[in-house]
């Protein structure tokens, strides 16, 4: 059944946040994508946008916002390093933070004035919790930590409006349906759940047997 609910989900071309568009498309949400390429085919449409960029993310923004009010905005979009905290350059580690938290940051600039305006509106940010993933990703593991601050903070600042923000933590690997029932929970109740770090539990890791060796 189609809504007239729209949501925007950062990082849509993303295994996150594709799987996220579908199931807000299934039901009846209409999805605006945005990604580095612009190529987000689980989405209704969708723009290319280096979230890095804070001018770039303001003026999409704009211009998503003058052809329809968003209910919801969902980040999604991040960074994964195949080098260790010792292998990592200064350069890795600002692509890390300026993607994860700098986007999020972003984001929630560009987007919550008009929810702030609208007295209505609700942020997700997805923060995943690293504790239990075997390879190394100290880098990951720092920026989602920056955003579960961030979250709580902001979120406290603007749930007076009606705006409510949270951030996700499943715990890595990640348990698709489990999170994407979540953010669709998350945006489609009016729970008035807000400036929480919410966790949830992580896919169970397939065991090799001696079969598959």
């Amino acid at each position: 059944m189609k809504t007239n609910k729209s949501i925007l989900i950062s990082g849509c071309d993303g295994k996150v946040g594709g799987a996220a568009a579908r199931l807000f498309r299934q039901r009846g949400w209409n999805v605006i994508g945005l990604d580095l390429t612009g190529d987000c085919p689980s989405a209704d449409r969708s723009y290319p946008c280096d979230m890095r960029d804070s001018k770039a993310v303001l003026e999409v923004i704009r211009l998503i916002e003058g052809e329809q009010p968003l209910d919801a905005v969902f980040h999604s979009a991040g960074v994964t390093l195949e080098t260790g905290f010792e292998e990592t350059d200064m350069k890795g580690w600002q692509r890390v933070m300026k993607t994860i938290f700098g986007g999020a940051a972003n984001l929630c600039r560009a987007e919550a004035p008009y929810m702030v305006k609208r007295k209505s509106g609700k942020i997700i940010l997805l923060a995943p919790d690293y504790r239990w993933e075997e390879r190394e990703c100290i880098m990951e593991a720092s920026a989602a930590g920056m955003l579960h601050g961030f979250a709580k903070c902001f979120g406290a600042e603007v749930a007076e409006d009606n705006v409510l923000v949270n951030a996700l933590a499943p715990n890595v690997p990640i348990d698709l349906a489990a999170l994407t029932e979540t953010v669709f929970y998350l945006a489609d109740q009016d729970t008035y759940t807000a400036a929480q770090v919410i966790s949830i539990g992580g896919a169970k890791k397939q065991e090799v047997t001696s079969d598959e060796v």
